[in-house]
């Protein structure tokens, strides 16, 4: 039963990322289908945290400029937190929100370019960044699978009422991800109850994984591309097309472009062809011109596409989403 705890000690800190960094375009990726554990509004970004077995809630401020970025994070808690606890939490923030990547090189050299230079220009500083840890991330991956958005946003809700907590800071009342040891000491089952189908099999052998601890998150951080690519592979249900958004998202690598899923395609045969549908070679071929940056360049491309859609009607695209 989801239960509300309500968090009203809160700590202060602030830190600065690279420059440049886009607070709003990283905090808030208009492509991402909702969820109900964060809340995004222009220049504030709130998220729930588990660390440490400690229920966090982050309220993220932007108090500085792209060129000279700063960020004041507010972080709520049921008691108050020592100076020990905030300093080891400080490296995972920096990693989350990804404020140690260097992207200038990319934005200087592509703003004049015909293609990106208008994205780059309206979007500089704008990186991936892994908001949740790599477990709550897999499963965000998994109810994507195969699914319209409208069917996944349900299925990831249903989980939070039956696994999750709501936790109320700031004003604000979101979701909070439940830890892998909750879904194995339920069952396949009761998982199957919340319309997940054949998806439940994957969340609990996933979860039994991290159980067991047979993936370390903060050692892939350090390993090569390669190296991550064999070890997620090793994951339950994950596959080379959730492998490729881990590789962008959760591990910050800006030339892994290998796949594109149907949809992907459709929509990049539009933006860069003009056409309904052209070869997945053919985009792969478009790409190369970014060497070092290929996927950065695609996320370029794609969320500018999506920010418009926040302003606009775009009635192709509605089709392809079907929210």
């Amino acid at each position: 039963m989801t239960k509300v705890i309500s968090l009203n000690k809160v700590s202060t800190l602030i830190l600065e990322p690279k420059s440049p960094y886009n607070f709003d375009a990283n905090m808030h990726k208009p492509s991402h289908f909702p969820s109900s554990d964060n809340i995004w509004e222009k220049g504030f970004y709130w998220i729930s945290m588990l660390w440490q077995n400690q229920i966090l809630g982050l309220k993220i401020e932007d108090i500085g400029v792209v060129s000279k970025p700063k960020v004041k994070f507010h972080i709520y808690s049921k008691e108050k937190l020592s100076k020990d606890f905030i300093d080891g939490l400080t490296p995972e923030l920096r990693w989350r929100f990804n404020f140690d990547q260097d992207i200038s090189e990319f934005c200087s050299k592509y703003k004049e370019s015909k293609v990106l230079g208008t994205a780059v220009k309206k979007w500089k500083g704008m990186k991936p960044i892994a908001a949740n840890s790599l477990y709550e991330t897999l499963i965000i991956y998994i109810v994507l699978q195969n699914a319209t958005v409208r069917r996944s946003v349900q299925m990831l809700e249903n989980l939070f009422n039956t696994y999750g907590n709501k936790i109320k800071f700031d004003g604000k009342t979101i979701s909070m991800f439940w830890k892998p040891e909750d879904i194995v000491e339920s069952n396949e089952e009761k998982l199957r109850e919340l319309k997940v189908g054949y998806r439940a099999k994957m969340i609990m052998n996933l979860s039994q994984q991290f159980v067991n601890k047979e993936i370390d998150e903060f050692r892939l951080r350090k390993m090569s591309k390669e190296r991550i690519k064999e070890k997620m592979l090793k994951l339950y249900g994950i596959g080379p097309s959730s492998l490729q958004y881990l590789i962008f998202e959760d591990f910050y690598i800006l030339d892994d472009l290998v796949t594109i899923p149907p949809w992907e395609t459709k929509i990049m045969s539009r933006l860069l062809f003009n056409k309904e549908l052209v070869s997945f070679e053919k985009i792969m071929k478009f790409f190369k011109k970014f060497k070092g940056y290929e996927k950065l360049a695609f996320h370029y491309i794609w969320e500018d596409l999506f920010w418009k859609r926040k302003n606009e009607h775009i009635e192709w695209l509605e089709k392809e989403i079907r929210l």
